[in-house]
């Protein structure tokens, strides 16, 4: 026997429409949270490279009575994976002209994204590290600042930097990479003359 229920099923345009907005308005409050938990996952994995560089940079040291000349001499020795040396924030993968004190891909084909402070003019004239070749042991000892990322917080890496601050028209926070291994935040527009990890 025949049994009619008077209406098929499926949805009108009102309801589809409706759907649709709730839909829209879900994905707008909850993207910015996808994105910040992404940004914090990139960062995450940028700390745990640089402190590999860290321990690399020790063990190289250790093994050479000196820091390396640059960050890159620590691959393939002490840090066999190259990927290390990319921040997952960096829009180029580290693929640079190299300047002053970023290396980019000139020693290492597949990049560096991190600066190494010891060739940084204003850590020399600071005193935190000597002239190279032969740094010394840096002003602070272990916690002298080594390397720097600046992709969590700038579009780009300016190859003629000349402010004394962490970085170009700064903003946000700066992830520096100690001479002991450990990582610290560092706020970006902060003179670097006036830097003191023991204050």
């Amino acid at each position: 026997m025949h049994r009619s229920l008077g209406r098929e099923w499926g949805l009108t345009l009102v309801e589809i429409l409706v759907v649709t907005a709730i839909i829209g308005a879900l994905a707008a409050l909850l993207f910015p949270t996808f994105a910040k938990a992404k940004s914090r996952a990139r960062q995450t994995s940028c700390i745990s490279q640089l402190r590999q560089i860290g321990m690399a940079m020790l063990m190289y040291t250790a093994d050479h009575g000196e820091l390396a000349p640059r960050l890159s001499a620590v691959h393939p020795t002490y840090c066999p994976e190259a990927s290390v040396f990319v921040c997952p924030s960096d829009p180029a993968s580290g693929q640079h002209d190299a300047g002053e004190y970023m290396e980019g891909a000139t020693h290492l084909p597949s990049g560096v994204s991190y600066t190494y402070i010891p060739n940084w003019k204003y850590a020399r004239e600071l005193g935190w590290w000597a002239p190279p070749p032969h740094y010394g042991r840096g002003k602070w000892g272990d916690s002298t600042p080594l390397a720097m990322c600046h992709w969590h917080w700038g579009k780009r890496w300016v190859a003629d930097l000349d402010t004394p601050t962490w970085g170009r028209d700064p903003k946000g926070w700066v992830l520096v990479l100690e001479a002991g291994g450990a990582v610290r935040r560092i706020r970006a527009e902060q003179p670097v003359s006036e830097f003191d990890p023991t204050a």
